[in-house]
């Protein structure tokens, strides 16, 4: 059973003809049990692509399902709320969320 899963997420920063394309169409599924790393090279997309799974950034286009819940169907009290009982972050410098 999948507990995180993204379906061609996309986030794009900019405007035409400077588009900065952070994600462009990750398909990424994790099931019940495993565990998974996110590596890559600097400005990769690994922190925005933890930020989108994490409800903390919404994406361009795309669809991220956490424990069977479609994130942006979520309003910001229900996103809260879902994080608070199914999101945990350990960020690399102080933030307070």
């Amino acid at each position: 059973m999948s507990v995180l899963q993204t379906i061609d997420l996309k986030k794009y920063y900019g405007t035409e003809p400077n588009i900065t394309r952070a994600l462009d169409g990750v398909n990424f599924s994790v099931n019940d049990g495993e565990f998974v790393a996110v590596v890559g090279t600097s400005g990769s997309g690994k922190s925005t692509l933890l930020h989108m799974m994490g409800g903390l950034d919404t994406p361009t286009s795309g669809n991220v399902i956490v424990r069977d819940k479609e994130l942006s169907k979520m309003n910001d009290e229900q996103l809260t709320i879902f994080r608070r009982r199914n999101i945990g972050f350990i960020f690399q410098n102080y933030n307070l969320v």
